[in-house]
């Protein structure tokens, strides 16, 4: 699964300045929900609960 991802982020990066790819990536196990606080009710993210909630995960993806 997370190689037919990869090959589509490659294949999206190939339309965009280097500045404007992405660079890492990681699959949730479930999706943004507002039941969980995650996104509004009109589907915008809340960022600082996605940062605190998956705080490991974005740390693991950029030490170093």
């Amino acid at each position: 699964v997370v190689d037919v991802y990869q090959q589509e982020v490659q294949r999206v990066n190939g339309n965009f300045p280097r500045f404007m790819q992405i660079k890492k990536f990681r699959l949730l196990p479930q999706p943004f929900e507002a039941k969980r606080g995650e996104v509004t009710p009109t589907l915008k993210l809340k960022r600082k609960v996605i940062e605190q909630r998956y705080k490991e995960i974005l740390d693991e993806m950029y030490e170093g």
